[in-house]
């Protein structure tokens, strides 16, 4: 379960974390990101967080306008990013949920 609530209904729960590029009017870039309930959580603000043995080498990716380069590191890749999504998002860890700044900052 994520510390971020997500409506019942929404295709977009903790367990399906789906990738994709975005932009907002306030930052036009496009940058990567993955959809949670009716928020983006913005991959290349918390990059940083990726610390596994795959994606703390290609931390860059997710600083890409494209998704890329992501998709061509493979199943290993994705699949601890996706490890790691689940981890900073539980409603257990506070790496994301304490820290207002960066909360703000990604969310």
């Amino acid at each position: 379960m994520s510390f971020i609530r997500v409506n019942a209904a929404s295709d977009f729960s903790y367990q399906n974390l789906p990738y994709g590029v975005f932009s907002t009017s306030d930052n036009p870039r496009h940058r990567i990101g993955v959809a949670i309930g009716d928020q983006i959580l913005d991959l290349g603000v918390i990059s940083s967080l990726f610390i596994g043995p795959v994606m703390s080498k290609h931390r860059d990716v997710f600083d890409q306008p494209t998704l890329n380069a992501f998709m061509s590191l493979g199943y290993e890749a994705w699949s601890e990013a996706r490890r790691t999504l689940q981890n900073l998002l539980s409603h257990n860890e506070s790496t994301l949920r304490d820290n207002v700044s960066l909360r703000s900052r990604s969310v």
